[in-house]
C-alpha cells in the first residue's frame, strides 16, 4: 500500500479534503480548456482562422449563462452583413 493511502487511513478526517482539493484542481484545468474551445473570441491558432470571432452568427449564443434565450431566437431572421 503506498504511503499517501497509509495517511489517509491513519487520518479518516483527511478524506473529504483530498476529495474536495483534487475536485477543484480537476475544475481548475477544465474550465479553461473548455473556454479555449467554445468560445470563438480566444485566439491560439493565427495562420489558419485570424479572425475566428467573424464565424459568429447573430443568433448564436457564446454564452456560458443565458438568460434570455428568447432574444438569439428573434435574432435568427436577421440578414448578417459580411465584410
Amino acid at each position: 500500500m503506498s504511503a499517501f493511502a497509509t495517511f489517509v487511513r491513519a487520518n479518516p478526517a483527511l478524506g473529504p479534503l483530498f476529495v474536495f482539493c483534487g475536485g477543484g484542481c480537476v475544475a481548475a484545468v477544465s474550465y479553461p480548456l473548455y473556454l479555449l474551445r467554445t468560445h470563438p473570441e480566444i485566439q491560439i491558432d493565427r495562420k489558419n482562422n485570424p479572425f475566428p470571432w467573424q464565424r459568429v452568427q447573430q443568433h448564436e449564443n457564446i454564452k456560458l449563462i443565458n438568460v434570455n434565450p428568447s432574444f438569439y431566437n428573434s435574432r435568427k431572421d436577421l440578414n448578417q452583413k459580411v465584410y
